[in-house]
């Protein structure tokens, strides 16, 4: 009950600061993200070593951290963005080569972090500001509610009813009933947007069926998510990435669902629009 509780409490606090992002926004929205992803490196890091790897992930920890400043600073333009994402990517293979030890297979984890979790971040801020005013706020929303809203609907669904295990080898906790009312959730979640976004954009918004569609879209999305978290923690034999977050473990586990939302919301997004 205790544990529930702090779980819970950490819920509404972080949902606050996702308040307090998007109404603020600009440098105040890059500097908290990009304080989140910066920790997401970490344990990315410590993921790493609990594995017995030795990646250069440095680069990854400068584009993480001044990747919003960077943006801010060019008066977001993407494309400046885009190149020092490319800057670090090279830096971070030719810093793998140059120290590579007796594990030649540690290689192929070095770019893990710019798929996972920084294109992420990328998605999430090109979500905000890129795409027009009228549908940025509520597409951030459901790129991150959706899912989590799914991942709580998981948590107390499966605890009432799950009997029926959903990925036994992966995630022996998870249940198919506990998926369903994840879906539920998160679909539940896109149509509350629908109404809220009236409070940020009266006068124009995005539509019913779009909005259900990525409820829908972010639960099928932010489950795989969840379960590709879960792959690398066995792989390295971790319960959490970390224990930043009372009762949710590490910011990894809390925003691992939306790490794979958040790039399909944009990608819907950019199509709904074309």
């Amino acid at each position: 009950m205790k544990k529930t509780l702090i779980r819970i409490l950490t819920g509404v606090f972080l949902i606050g600061l996702l308040v307090l992002c998007l109404h603020l926004g600009d440098i105040v929205f890059l500097l908290i993200f990009g304080g989140a992803y910066l920790i997401t490196i970490k344990e990315m890091d410590s993921l790493f070593k609990a594995m017995g790897k030795e990646v250069v992930i440095t680069p990854a920890y400068i584009f993480a951290g001044f990747f919003g400043i960077v943006y801010y600073l060019t008066s977001y333009n993407l494309s400046v963005v885009c190149a020092f994402a490319l800057l670090m990517v090279a830096a971070t293979m030719i810093g793998q080569v140059l120290l590579m030890g007796e594990d030649y297979s540690a290689a192929a984890y070095c770019l893990l972090p710019f798929v996972y979790p920084i294109l992420s971040e990328c998605a999430l801020v090109a979500i905000y500001f890129a795409l027009p005013p009228w549908m940025a706020k509520t597409a951030c929303c459901a790129a991150i509610l959706c899912p989590s809203v799914g991942d709580m609907c998981a948590y107390f669904g499966g605890m009432a009813f799950g009997k029926t295990p959903l990925a036994p080898k992966i995630s022996p906790k998870k249940t198919v009933e506990g998926a369903a009312f994840s879906l539920l959730g998160s679909i539940l979640a896109g149509l509350s947007l629908y109404y809220a976004q009236a409070i940020w954009e009266p006068h124009r918004g995005m539509g019913l069926f779009a909005l259900l569609s990525l409820g829908f879209i972010c639960g099928v999305a932010g489950q795989f998510g969840d379960l590709f978290a879960s792959c690398l923690k066995r792989g390295a034999d971790m319960k959490d990435f970390s224990e930043t977050l009372p009762g949710h473990g590490g910011v990894l586990d809390r925003l691992d669902s939306v790490l794979l939302c958040a790039p399909v919301v944009l990608a819907f997004c950019i199509l709904a629009l074309s």
